[in-house]
């Protein structure tokens, strides 16, 4: 604003340069105390269920943040249009490409499947941008994915375990008219709010007492770090899991650099062979 006036002619110089003070750095790497293992995420998704079935309404959209590597947001925001559910019933050994709409037959009721690795097309976000700033008046506003242009999308694969929570929500819970898996408690938009409260409680159910005090998946955007985290460590490329995170190689390494087990003992061995 400053500096637009000194533009104007309205004041001859910016006064905040004359100020002898730089902002505080801020670390840009994650705590890895934040991150959970593959059983605590799995502990805390069984929680939510548990919670009700108002809650349960949001397990899905949990396991999106974790076997997906998604963000709130763009989990907020995904359609039924936007995945590919397949899987194979066990008893007749027939092959599905869409789970989700798949129906009795009458020589097989397909009751026991088995579900496949899948796919997911991220076509957009649902940010909560405050009913002051968006065209229609609501809360969120529907926008393109984040660091890409309005029309591009990004494929993610996704374990059989977020096709079967998928296919469960749809058939206990439904999608909106609009294809929206997750939908807030009138069928808007799902707030922030909504699923804050139940990860609470979820954590509170899930974790011992000095789990819950400490940072430990504190936050619903950490199971987004610990899929990250856990890519990495399983050796998937950083080109890869940068990909699908929907990152750059480069903020990818410099944002989970504190979460790379890197073989500390066998660096540590290295550099006392060196010493010795």
């Amino acid at each position: 604003m400053l500096g637009y006036a000194v533009e104007l002619e309205l004041i001859d110089s910016n006064p905040v340069d004359k100020v002898q003070w730089t902002a505080p750095e801020v670390a840009q790497s994650i705590d890895r105390r934040v991150v959970a293992n593959p059983a605590q995420v799995a502990a805390l998704l069984e929680a939510v269920k548990s919670l009700g079935k108002r809650a349960d309404k949001v397990t899905a959209f949990f396991g999106c943040l974790y076997y997906a590597g998604m963000r709130p947001s763009e989990a907020a925001d995904l359609r039924r249009e936007d995945c590919d559910l397949p899987g194979r019933c066990a008893d007749c050994g027939a092959d599905f490409d869409d789970l989700a709409a798949v129906k009795p037959s009458a020589s097989c009721e397909h009751e026991k499947i088995d579900y496949r690795w899948g796919r997911l097309v991220l076509a957009g976000t649902s940010p909560r941008a405050g009913s002051h700033w968006t065209d229609d008046g609501g809360s969120h506003e529907r926008r393109g994915l984040k660091h890409r242009g309005r029309q591009e999308t990004r494929t993610v694969p996704i374990p059989p375990r977020l096709v079967e929570l998928l296919c469960v929500h749809v058939e206990n819970h439904g999608v909106g008219p609009d294809g929206r898996f997750f939908r807030g408690l009138h069928g808007g938009p799902l707030s922030e709010s909504v699923y804050d409260r139940w990860w609470k409680l979820a954590r509170e159910r899930a974790l011992t007492e000095a789990q819950v005090s400490s940072p430990l998946i504190r936050r619903p955007y950490d199971l987004r770090h610990a899929a990250a985290s856990l890519w990495l460590n399983a050796g998937v490329p950083p080109t890869e899991v940068a990909r699908r995170l929907g990152h750059g190689v480069a903020v990818l390494l410099r944002v989970y650099a504190n979460c790379i087990d890197g073989g500390d003992d066998t660096i540590n061995d290295k550099i006392g062979d060196a010493l010795g």
